[in-house]
């Protein structure tokens, strides 16, 4: 999906949001500032918006000359999504269908997104995802081809939750020991995405195969993947795809291989679904 008005008002924003995270003098934040409304002028609205927001992102870590200017910010994020662990991991004991309710946990770690411009509670989330049901919920397809298919790929979103994420693959490799699971990241810090250094970091490479996409884009541009990547995602027999951003960018290719996994944060993303901020989705592409 292309951007809209509101992409670029939101793409602003968080700019804004950054630079209020950083704390940058006076100076250095106004010249920041203007230079991105300046950009965003002329953003282009035949691309999708983490497209669009790469340019800004990029231009941000230059002139602050840090190359992750989220790093604090995805830790703490990480940090809080394990002290929910032991409460999910006994939840998952509890339920008869232990895939459903992984992938439950793992949607509402969805709702940790600094580029959202709606902004949800993660306590509150995992308190109440169980009892929310999906909006549009494509469980029982999902279900039955991790059952029948062996290579899965999950590509990643945000980091903390990949936290949720290590559970449900956990899930999976127990139910079904003999299947390969390949857990994609983004292939350079870009907002609060997850790279490869947060997946290794709560040990998911124990599971699953850790890649990188090679993506600089807080979405899966695939014309910006490395060959290799393209390769595996070409091989996939079937792909689930957590947040908006993979969504924004995957969902017209119409792959029914692919299985978005997110929360809906924006009246764009909303409309393009026919349906609700605060929504949860389970959708075949």
């Amino acid at each position: 999906m292309n951007i809209t008005n509101d992409c670029v008002h939101c793409i602003v924003g968080q700019i804004d949001k950054a630079i209020d995270h950083l704390q940058l003098d006076e100076k250095e934040a106004l010249e920041i500032q203007k230079e991105v409304e300046k950009r965003s002028k002329s953003f282009s609205f035949e691309h999708t918006p983490p497209y669009v927001a790469r340019d800004v992102y990029e231009y941000l870590a230059q002139k602050t000359n840090c190359a992750d200017p989220l790093e604090s910010i995805k830790q703490a994020s990480i940090e809080n999504a394990l002290t929910f662990v032991p409460f999910i991991e006994k939840k998952i004991r509890q339920e008869d269908d232990k895939l459903f309710t992984a992938i439950k946990a793992s949607v509402a770690g969805n709702v940790i997104d600094f580029g959202a411009k709606e902004q949800f509670s993660l306590e509150q989330e995992i308190n109440k995802v169980f009892h929310t049901n999906f909006a549009i919920n494509d469980y029982a397809k999902l279900a039955k081809q991790i059952e029948t298919k062996n290579n899965i790929l999950i590509l990643a979103d945000n980091a903390g939750e990949n936290v949720f994420d290590k559970i449900l693959i956990k899930i999976i490799t127990r139910m079904y020991p003999e299947k390969k699971i390949t857990y994609a990241t983004r292939g350079k810090p870009i907002i609060n995405d997850i790279t490869t250094k947060e997946a290794f970091q709560i040990g998911i490479d124990k599971f699953a195969n850790v890649v990188s996409t090679g993506v600089d884009t807080p979405g899966l541009e695939l014309q910006r993947a490395t060959t290799t990547f393209r390769h595996m995602f070409e091989k996939a027999d079937v792909i689930i795809s957590k947040g908006m951003g993979n969504f924004e960018c995957l969902e017209s290719q119409k792959d029914k291989r692919v299985f978005f996994l997110f929360k809906v944060k924006c009246n764009v993303v909303a409309n393009a679904i026919s349906k609700n901020v605060g929504d949860i989705i389970l959708k075949q592409g």
